[in-house]
């Protein structure tokens, strides 16, 4: 299964749908940069997440160092149960 990644410039939010993993990186890693530089991003919703290794977690920790046009932190929301199961692994579980 692939991921499918959607942004949706008017609400600032990239969704992210399927397994973010070593095989999505690269492509999960272009929509990232994609919708930051539109300057537009503000949160990436993690709730379709149904697979995460560490590539993916690579770039859900790049994607919690951006900051908005205003200076605010580009949240991530919606934590799937494989994103939170993750985190709770890695030490990470206090998301943004």
């Amino acid at each position: 299964m692939s991921a499918f990644i959607d942004f949706n410039a008017e609400t600032g939010c990239l969704a992210v749908n399927g397994e973010l993993t070593i095989y999505q990186a690269n492509t999960a890693s272009e929509h990232l940069c994609q919708a930051f530089g539109s300057g537009d991003l503000r949160q990436v919703d993690l709730a379709g997440v149904t697979d995460l290794d560490t590539a993916g977690l690579q770039i859900l920790l790049l994607a919690r160092t951006l900051r908005t046009p205003a200076d605010e932190p580009v949240s991530l929301v919606n934590h799937s149960d494989a994103v939170r199961d993750v985190m709770e692994l890695t030490g990470l579980e206090n998301p943004q």
